[in-house]
């Protein structure tokens, strides 16, 4: 018995190993996605779930990352099944079978956690958090180990023991968890530093950057009669942005946008175009409306393309995708009171929100989309080349404009730049 014993909390402790690696990996990617910004093993149609779940509001609990806490977790199981192999007692079988009650509630309140955490992955949210499924067969596998344990054994009950063990195996998988979120912090702040320390693209690589931007995919599409911008109307960096309000990418994709707009101000506009993910007011979306998101998505379209016969139209915009942060729902009563709060006739955009005229506007944003093969929200084209399917990365991105300023306006423009941010 005490060998065949060895044998589970061998596999257990391999397994459990895992966990701890691909909760670290997590925790790069969603808490410090500066470091980690690779996409392989979590991509899905060029989309990073994993980096764009930690951009959300459901990673994180009480503001605690969820990835932390899974670490902490895998963690404390691994060093239950380490101790059991290396120190497993044969005279007392007591603490032994203390060890495996532990792992097996323990596993109990992972099966439990997961299935939450399953169900939000893959009905919240548009692209799974591949990482996140990962971790729900390590933790399956757990619970199957401790399970064969605690039925070849059968231990006896001893709480005051099994709490003993338990929280100071707790203390010290939380000691160890938080120097590795300490590791990255310092890595993190770090990285940003050298970031802030070369902000724009070095003049020597300005022809790389142009030589790839021209070899992208050119597509023609024309902004004519289109309001729902921000940014300078002449600029001659031209953005045209396909989004979905409920999609977290495109959330994201905002804020660099933003960042973009304060780089180089007066050289960008931007055209926030509508590609809702529902076929409630999308027709190019081949499944059935989604209720409650399908109301929420199609009401979110209809209210930015009408709000923008307003000169408010940027801020109504970002208002809009400031709900999904806050958790709330893109109904009516909520985009009133944002309209009211802005200065926005709510009965004039309600009146267009309901009318053909919505639609019309949302219809040519969708037929231009098609023309782009679009397949992911975000997707993003730069004075008519395609550059992202999908959240770009932050630097190339900014570093992209750069070059093309660069190109328009040489060695005045990076002194400018510079001149600017010593003032600030």
């Amino acid at each position: 018995m005490y060998r065949k014993n060895r044998i589970y909390y061998l596999v257990g402790l391999v397994v459990g190993t895992i966990g701890v690696l691909i909760t670290i990996l997590l925790i790069c990617k969603q808490v410090f996605p500066d470091i980690c910004t690779s996409s392989l093993g979590c991509a899905i149609d060029g989309v990073d779930g994993c980096k764009e779940l930690g951009e959300s509001g459901y990673s994180k609990i009480f503001g605690i990352p969820i990835a932390y806490l899974g670490l902490i977790y895998y963690t404390f199981i691994t060093i239950l099944f380490g101790i059991s192999y290396f120190k497993e007692n044969q005279n007392d079988t007591t603490i032994n079978h203390s060890r495996i009650l532990i792992s097996y509630y323990a596993a109990i309140f992972g099966i439990v956690f997961d299935s939450i955490l399953g169900y939000i992955n893959f009905t919240k949210l548009i692209v799974p958090c591949l990482l996140c499924v990962y971790t729900y067969f390590v933790t399956f596998a757990l619970f199957i180990i401790t399970l064969v344990l605690k039925n070849r054994n059968k231990p006896k009950e001893n709480y005051l023991l099994m709490v003993q063990q338990g929280l100071t195996i707790l203390v010290i998988s939380i000691i160890i968890s938080t120097l590795v979120m300490g590791i990255y912090y310092l890595k993190s702040k770090s990285h940003k530093e050298e970031i802030v320390a070369d902000a724009l693209l070095p003049e020597g690589k300005v022809e790389e950057y142009l030589k790839d931007f021209r070899a992208l995919k050119e597509v023609d599409l024309s902004t004519k009669n289109l309001k729902t911008l921000e940014g300078n109307p002449q600029g001659y960096i031209v953005i045209q942005k396909f989004a979905d309000f409920l999609c977290p990418h495109c959330l994201h994709t905002t804020y660099i946008l933003k960042k973009a707009l304060e780089r180089w101000p007066g050289r960008i506009v931007i055209y926030y175009r509508q590609f809702p993910l529902d076929s409630t007011c999308n027709k190019e979306i081949q499944s059935p409306p989604r209720k409650p998101y399908g109301d929420w998505r199609c009401n979110g379209a209809q209210a930015a393309v009408c709000a923008a016969d307003y000169p408010q139209f940027p801020r109504f915009y970002h208002e809009i995708f400031g709900l999904q942060e806050q958790q709330l729902p893109i109904d009516l009563e909520q985009l009133e009171r944002i309209s009211k709060n802005l200065g926005i006739p709510w009965d004039r955009l309600f009146v267009c929100m309901t009318s053909p005229i919505a639609q019309q506007r949302i219809n040519q944003d969708i037929e231009d989309a098609k023309k782009v093969e679009i397949n992911s929200t975000p997707t993003i084209l730069v004075n008519n080349r395609l550059v992202s399917r999908g959240t770009p990365d932050e630097k190339y991105f900014l570093n992209l404009l750069d070059a093309l300023v660069y190109e328009k306006e040489g060695k005045a423009a990076y002194e400018e730049f510079k001149q600017r941010n010593k003032k600030q």
